[in-house]
């Protein structure tokens, strides 16, 4: 295969590192990006530093356009990465399968949080074009229009075919775009990676956006530390009963033998995307977190209460 081409929808945080990792990596890469972020991005480089070390590409060595817009050659990529909100992906995707135009993506490739969004994009696109899933343990910051900070790494972003795709339509994306500065590896155990990171997401997203804390002073802290072994434990007997899965005894054996021992030395400072979104004023996705757990409660007929309880208060601040 020759160059490999890639368009990435969406400019925050995520889709700025990675369109720098695999442009630095050799691939063809177009980011898409809201119309007001069109200029400034075509005239400065962009930045990454932090914990995934530091890197710059200079203007005009990845093609930035309007994510509303998508031309053919936007459209005629080997893989297709969507960096926006879960509640976003199906509108996202939409403009690159109602504008009449042949070409189309070869894979999807979906960066995020909780469930739904696989299932979205595979609404939104038909069964035509293979879509694939990922569970990133890698925490940044945007820091104006063009820079981000990574400051959480605890392992590479693993990719799989969370919907039983074959795994050949993603393995040489896989092999270029890894010879960037962000680790990716393909996932053959894609969903059990993905409920362990919903797991995470659930416990300590909400609960740093609700007191302001970092992942280390949550976990410091006894009465966080209570609430996020509470969410734990609700979440490990949904598992348990719907999926087979649990990871952890119980909340409280989660916080002590898994996340202290992770987030301590890794991941301390970070602040999660919850937290900023809530400071920026943008939706958060509690729904497809803590709600996608709760549902998956009421249908086993397990009570979630703290769950229902935190979800109801992310709301209350993304209304305020």
């Amino acid at each position: 295969m020759g160059v490999i081409r890639v368009t990435i929808v969406g400019g925050g945080s995520v889709g700025l590192c990675l369109a720098a990792s695999f442009a630095l990596a050799g691939a063809k890469v177009t980011l898409m990006v809201r119309a007001a972020a069109i200029g400034p991005l075509r005239g400065q480089p962009i930045k990454v530093t932090g914990m995934l070390g530091e890197h710059r590409v200079e203007p005009g060595r990845i093609a930035i356009e309007d994510n509303a817009q998508p031309t053919d050659d936007c459209r005629d990529c080997d893989v297709l990465v969507v960096t926006t909100k879960a509640y976003d992906v199906a509108a996202s995707l939409r403009p690159f399968v109602n504008a009449g135009s042949p070409k189309r993506p070869r894979a999807i490739l979906l960066m995020q949080n909780g469930l739904g969004s696989a299932e979205a994009a595979r609404a939104t696109m038909g069964p035509g074009i293979p879509v694939f899933s990922t569970a990133m343990y890698i925490g940044m910051h945007r820091h104006g229009t063009n820079e981000v900070a990574v400051n959480a790494h605890s392992g590479p972003v693993r990719i799989g075919a969370l919907l039983g795709e074959d795994p050949q339509a993603i393995t040489a994306f896989i092999d270029v775009a890894g010879r960037g500065f962000v680790p990716l590896v393909f996932d053959p155990e894609i969903k059990s990676t993905i409920y362990t990171k919903l797991l995470f997401n659930s416990c300590m997203n909400p609960t740093g956006a609700l007191t302001g804390r970092n992942y280390g002073e949550l976990l410091e802290n006894e009465h966080s530390r209570g609430l996020i072994a509470s969410l734990a434990d609700e979440t490990l007997r949904v598992f348990a009963a719907g999926a087979g899965f649990r990871p952890a005894e119980n909340g409280r054996h989660y916080v002590e033998s898994f996340l202290v021992p992770l987030v301590i030395p890794r991941s301390a400072p970070h602040r999660s995307s919850m937290s900023q979104d809530l400071d920026s004023g943008r939706r958060t996705e509690i729904d497809y977190l803590n709600g996608a757990i709760a549902g998956m409660g009421r249908e086993l007929g397990i009570d979630t209460p703290y769950h229902q309880a935190i979800i109801s208060l992310i709301h209350a601040r993304e209304n305020g």
